[in-house]
Formats: C-alpha cells, sequence, structure tokens
C-alpha cells in the first residue's frame, strides 16, 4: 500500500501537465485560426459588363433639360468605366414601363452623342412610357435585367401610382420591393449600392402628396436630389469600388452598402495611441488582449477607459465616408466608436499595412470582457431624413434635399437583405478586455478542483480493489 500516495502523485502530475499542455496548444492553435481567418478578396476575376438604366418619367425632365450636375455625373461615372479600364462593355437604356435600349456596347463617340441629346424631348420619344414610375417594378427589371452584368440604375426614386394618391401606397411599395428583392436573393447572391447625389433642375415638380399638382421651377435656382442603385455579384464589384472613389462626382452626399457578407476577421492590433486611462498590451498586439486595464487619467472623468486599434480594411473595398461612420457599426451596449481615422500617415512604420484607427471607449469598465466590433449593412440616418411624405412645397430649402416616400422603398431593400443574411455582418474584430490578466481568469480554481476530483476517483478505484481483495 506505500505504492499508492506515489501512484496518486504520478498519475496527479500527469494529469496537470496534460491539461497545461492541452491549453498551450489549444491557444496555439487559436491564434493560428485567427490569422487565418482574415480575408483578401480576389480582385483578379473578369471583367464585368456594365449597364446603365436611366429613368425617363416626366419627374426627370428637370435635371435634363439644361446643362446639369446630372449629367455630368452620369457621364463621369461612364467615362470613368471605360477609362479606369473597369470594363471593356457599356451599354446604356431608358427604363419605365419597358427597357429601352440606347446604346449597347457603347462606342465613346455613341456615349458623347447620348449625352448631348439627353433632354426632356428624348425623353418622351423612348417609347418606354413617361407618365408614371412604379418604383418597384422599375427595380425589379434592373436587378433582373442580365443578372451575371453589373446593372446601374439611376432616378429621383420618387414613387408615383397611377392608381390614386401615392400616400396611399407607400407601405404596399415597400413590402413590394422587399418581396422583390427576396425573391431574387434566394435565387442568388448580388450586392446593392444606393447613392444619393443633387443637382440643378429646371422644369415642372409633380407633388405626389397633392396629386394631380404641379409646380413650375424652371429658372429658379433649385437643386433636387436623385439616386444611383449599383446591384451586382460582390466579386464583380470589388474592381469597381477599387477604383470609383463616389465623391468626385459633383452633387454625391451619402452612400448606403447592402452587400453580400463575407464575415471576415481582418488584421488588427491594439495601439497605446488616444488612450485614455492605462493598460497593458499583450504581445504581440495583434492577438489583441488588454491586461490591467484601468478608467480613467490626469484631467479626464475617472470613468472613462479609451483605447485604439489599427485594422486594415483594405479588402472591403467601400468608400471612406461609409467606412469612418460610426453609426455603421455594432458593438457593445457599454462601448462606443469615438472617432474612425483613415491612416494617411506613410512614415508611421507601426502603422503600415493598417488603413484604419478606431478610438474605442467605455464609462463602464467591465472586470473582463470581450469587445467585438462588427460592420453591418445597417439603415443609415441619411435615408431617413432624406425622405417626406409632405412634398407640397419644393422651395422649402429642407424640402429641396427630400424626396416623396424615399425610405419606404429603401426599406424595402433594407429587410429584404437583413431577412437573407440575418446576423451576418462584413467583418467582426473582438478585443479581450480585462481589468488584470485576462487568460487567467478562472484557471487558478478549476484546476484544484479538477485534480481533486481526480485524485478522489483513483482513491476510492484503490480502495474498492482492495477491499475486493480482503
Amino acid at each position: 500500500m506505500h505504492k499508492i500516495p506515489i501512484l496518486i502523485f504520478l498519475m496527479a502530475m500527469a494529469v496537470f501537465y496534460g491539461c497545461n499542455s492541452d491549453s498551450k496548444s489549444g491557444q496555439h492553435k487559436k491564434n493560428v485560426a485567427t490569422d487565418t481567418d482574415t480575408t483578401t478578396l480576389n480582385i483578379n476575376v473578369p471583367k464585368a459588363k456594365y449597364n446603365v438604366f436611366i429613368e425617363n418619367s416626366g419627374s426627370m425632365n428637370g435635371y435634363v433639360s439644361i446643362g446639369s450636375d446630372f449629367k455630368n455625373a452620369v457621364l463621369g461615372l461612364i467615362t470613368d468605366l471605360k477609362s479606369k479600364n473597369i470594363t471593356d462593355s457599356v451599354s446604356i437604356f431608358y427604363i419605365n414601363k419597358e427597357i429601352c435600349p440606347k446604346q449597347i456596347n457603347a462606342l465613346p463617340q455613341e456615349i458623347e452623342y447620348f449625352f448631348k441629346n439627353l433632354n426632356p424631348t428624348s425623353f418622351s420619344n423612348s417609347g418606354c412610357g413617361t407618365n408614371t414610375s412604379f418604383l418597384p417594378e422599375i427595380i425589379k427589371k434592373a436587378v433582373k435585367t442580365n443578372p451575371n452584368d453589373i446593372n446601374i440604375l439611376v432616378s429621383d426614386f420618387i414613387f408615383s401610382d397611377s392608381s390614386g394618391s401615392s400616400p396611399q401606397y407607400l407601405e404596399s411599395a415597400k413590402n413590394t420591393v422587399e418581396l422583390y428583392i427576396a425573391d431574387e436573393l434566394k435565387q442568388r447572391d448580388f450586392s446593392t449600392i444606393v447613392l444619393k447625389l443633387n443637382s440643378q433642375f429646371d422644369g415642372f415638380y409633380y407633388v405626389e402628396s397633392k396629386r394631380p399638382l404641379k409646380i413650375d421651377l424652371k429658372n429658379k435656382n433649385i437643386r433636387r436630389p436623385y439616386y444611383v442603385m449599383i446591384f451586382g455579384k460582390q466579386q464583380k464589384l470589388q474592381l469597381f469600388l477599387s477604383k470609383i472613389n463616389f465623391s468626385d462626382y459633383k452633387g454625391f452626399e451619402n452612400s448606403y452598402y447592402l452587400l453580400t457578407p463575407v464575415n471576415s476577421k481582418p488584421t488588427a492590433k491594439v495601439i497605446r495611441s488616444g488612450k485614455i486611462g492605462d493598460f497593458e498590451i499583450e504581445q504581440p498586439a495583434t492577438k489583441l488582449v488588454i491586461n490591467n486595464a484601468k478608467a480613467g487619467g490626469r484631467n479626464t472623468d475617472q470613468n472613462i477607459f479609451q483605447f485604439s486599434i489599427a485594422a486594415n480594411l483594405e479588402f472591403l473595398k467601400i468608400d471612406d465616408t461609409y467606412l469612418s461612420n460610426p453609426s455603421n457599426y455594432d458593438l457593445p451596449n457599454n462601448y462606443t466608436i469615438t472617432a474612425i481615422e483613415k491612416n494617411n500617415d506613410e512614415t508611421n512604420e507601426g502603422l503600415k499595412g493598417y488603413t484604419h484607427v478606431f478610438k474605442i471607449r467605455t464609462t463602464d469598465l467591465k472586470q473582463i470582457q470581450d469587445v467585438s466590433i462588427k460592420l453591418k449593412s445597417k439603415l443609415p440616418n441619411w435615408v431617413t431624413e432624406s425622405s417626406t411624405i409632405d412634398d407640397s412645397n419644393p422651395f422649402d430649402t429642407v424640402k429641396q434635399h427630400q424626396t416623396f416616400g424615399f425610405d419606404y422603398l429603401i426599406r424595402g431593400l433594407s429587410e429584404a437583405y437583413s431577412d437573407k443574411y440575418q446576423g451576418q455582418e462584413q467583418f467582426a474584430i473582438s478585443i479581450k478586455v480585462s481589468q488584470n490578466k485576462y487568460n487567467s481568469h478562472g484557471s487558478s480554481s478549476k484546476l484544484p478542483w479538477l485534480l481533486l476530483l481526480i485524485i478522489g476517483c483513483i482513491i476510492g478505484m484503490l480502495l474498492f480493489f482492495k477491499n475486493k481483495k480482503s
């Protein structure tokens, strides 16, 4: 029996080192997995064909009756598609009740001719129908036509219904858009980008909230919003997004991305820039572990804790106005993003290879917490701010930035994507924050109890066999 204590000791040590080895092995595997999770999208794909659909209802006449930012921006976009070698094929259509081809696989001189003759007369002579525009049907046509191409729809997106008073049909229009887009997403994955721009408007404004009222805005120095929707497979959009900067087009205001989620974990690291309070960065900094976090600091609210992370978001190819907007991100309720800055400092060796710096703050520092930053296709505030159901005074400076029923249509789009990709995000970065050492939590208490349980089992088995022999 004097061998029993020795046997127990040896087995206990084997369990201890085995657990410790498994823990280290698991940690090593976890780090390797994190490194390989970073997604870099391949933009070396065949060039897509591009189709530009210009809605030609009567409400669009005011944008094309004069030389305008509308014409220049649309022509500028088409020019960039060709001159920046994004595509070898651009076709131009009018769209309304029908799709009317104007220039197929257009040559440069044909594009120039088209825009020189883009006016209310060419609209009305198109044969597409210009009296009303049932936008859900127009959006459906733009999405479904040549689904392997990139389709660009240009419209004022003013909802109009020939059946009667348009305000009564807005909720129905939202549901119809959602139904159409959801059905198409069941067939294939594609992304949608919504852009808001503004331009001079010289023509009649048709008041949808007071039909059939129309107001003459000729020679009134009025600007009106219009919108561009871009539909296409995300892989094919990468080349486009890598070379096009939407803010280059005069009148550009905002963008909204409804992208096929890539669920990426981009390369990121913790940095000490902009810190409030104090902390230690567990090395390497790419492990994203903060230890010994303490809130407060000199001349600062004692409850504030702030740290920064640098991240490489180059793979997303999304314009910076969207990436740098904190409202487009989800975080735990006790944390906020106070700033997102583009890294333009080529001399900073510590930030080489990182495109953005996030400053993250809390006034409720937990003992231990995983802080996740997720980029989601959230409905931005500008969509609601750009919408109205009372468009009776187009001279009002606020109304000049608003579109009748716009948010109903965009919510229809957004909800279709939410239904298909619920809970998925473009990317997620998780930072482990602890007021002592993150990786020590729970380890000191669990191991002794595990050893005692194993030792107890061994003693019980030995006593059982001893009693059985006796």
